[in-house]
């Protein structure tokens, strides 16, 4: 069993919808849920132990064929009530994750807890069957493997007209809400190029991330910071003291429980819709976008020591702003739409040097928004003159990359700082 590969010059795009299962397909989706985390825990002992006893490798089809013998055994006979093609896909995200623990991409493969893991099934197109509505394209019958009737899906919007599903993914968050991510291969129309006015030059937007304001363009223009978490802080912290008061294990406790992932699933959902919207703009308004290249995972690390207390305040700040999120749509909406996406280094001094007269000053504390140059004497917002010195650097390299292009090539939809570095010591 391969992994499906997209067709050329066709892009795979996921549509999420929010369906209402019955109580039959409620409890068939939950044993469901619950095979493939016992499935990938069984295949995570099964390859760990091999190689810490035996020093054998075994690969995704040894463990294949273990999920036959397990169906034989009468303690996990269980696991016929589930579709074979999706615990086959739960061993298949566990040789995934070894693939990228080997590359040093990600950390070893973890077992898999209830509660806490993500509740998902994924359905390969031998797992379901879809019925296009000749009435509205684009939506249709959605029916899963071992289910007699199909999904009660709210189309907020339709597919492509014609195409099939490649593969379905079906999930239950924390608040119980049920949802099916349909993924099409669709062939995207690239936006009109965006110019300059009055020339041929592409016309490039600097962007600044940061915590006063979420997104500070070059031009000066912010976006605020949403800060959800602060705005309902109260109402977490209430229903965490109800949560505390309540006896572990019974109804009531298990209803507050749900009052707080409902809470969770509104601040997630307002976030992802904002920075979506805000992206979408951006993309649409501009032909090269430039960033900075920040490391997320490692801004967010644990505070420890003195000033602990700033640091955790300072991580659900910046967890709470969604930059990696908004990197993420920004770099496949570029990749969809025919834009460039310029990611400068890191250790760039966009805050320190000055965007007028390109003269490097000393770090400065977060807290100063705003500093004069002591060279030439220009007054510079903090933010705007980091999103100015970015869109220079990045305009810079993106002239260095079309520079070396053919005549007539279209210019790169990403384009790394590191990359270019590493390609000029090679040389």
């Amino acid at each position: 069993m391969q992994p499906h590969s997209k067709e050329q010059g066709t892009h795979h795009r996921l549509y999420r919808f929010r369906f209402y299962p019955t109580k039959e397909q409620a409890e068939q989706l939950a044993r469901t849920f619950g095979a493939c985390r016992w499935v990938y825990n069984e295949g995570l002992a099964l390859r760990s132990g091999a190689w810490e006893r035996h020093r054998v490798h075994v690969g995704f089809a040894e463990t294949c064929r273990a999920l036959t013998g397990w169906k034989r055994v009468e303690e996990s006979a269980w696991l016929a009530e589930v579709s074979s093609t999706v615990l086959q896909q739960s061993l298949r995200h566990l040789d995934q994750a070894y693939q990228r623990f080997f590359k040093r991409q990600g950390r070893y493969p973890a077992r898999k807890k209830k509660g806490r893991s993500r509740d998902a099934a994924v359905y390969v197109r031998t797992g379901f069957t879809w019925v296009e509505d000749a009435e509205r394209p684009g939506t249709g019958l959605i029916r899963l493997a071992k289910q007699s009737e199909p999904l009660d899906i709210r189309w907020s919007r339709a597919l492509p007209a014609g195409t099939v599903p490649v593969r379905l993914t079906v999930t239950r968050d924390r608040a119980g809400r049920h949802f099916v991510s349909t993924l099409v291969e669709e062939r995207m129309v690239p936006l009109p190029a965006v110019f300059v006015p009055g020339s041929r030059e592409p016309k490039a937007v600097g962007l600044d991330l940061g915590l006063a304001s979420l997104v500070t363009l070059d031009d000066g223009t912010k976006v605020d910071h949403p800060r959800l978490m602060r705005r309902y802080a109260e109402k977490l912290a209430r229903l965490q003291r109800e949560l505390h008061k309540k006896v572990r294990g019974s109804r009531n406790r298990d209803k507050v429980r749900q009052r707080i992932a409902r809470l969770h699933a509104l601040i997630s959902d307002v976030r992802r819709d904002l920075l979506d919207k805000l992206t979408t703009r951006l993309v649409r308004e501009n032909q090269v976008l430039v960033v900075e290249d920040l490391s997320v995972v490692n801004l967010v690390r644990a505070a420890r020591g003195r000033g602990r207390q700033r640091k955790a305040k300072l991580n659900q700040l910046i967890s709470d702003a969604g930059w990696g999120e908004l990197l993420r749509m920004l770099r496949y909406k570029c990749e969809w739409y025919g834009r460039t996406l310029v990611i400068v280094d890191r250790f760039f001094p966009s805050t320190r040097r000055c965007s007028a007269c390109h003269a490097k000053g000393p770090s400065r504390d977060v807290s100063v928004r705003g500093w004069v140059c002591a060279e030439c004497g220009a007054v510079h917002d903090r933010d705007v003159n980091a999103a100015v010195n970015v869109r220079d650097e990045g305009m810079r390299l993106y002239w260095l990359v079309a520079a070396g292009l053919p005549p007539g090539r279209k210019a790169p939809t990403l384009i790394r700082a590191s990359d270019l570095e590493a390609c000029s010591a090679a040389a």
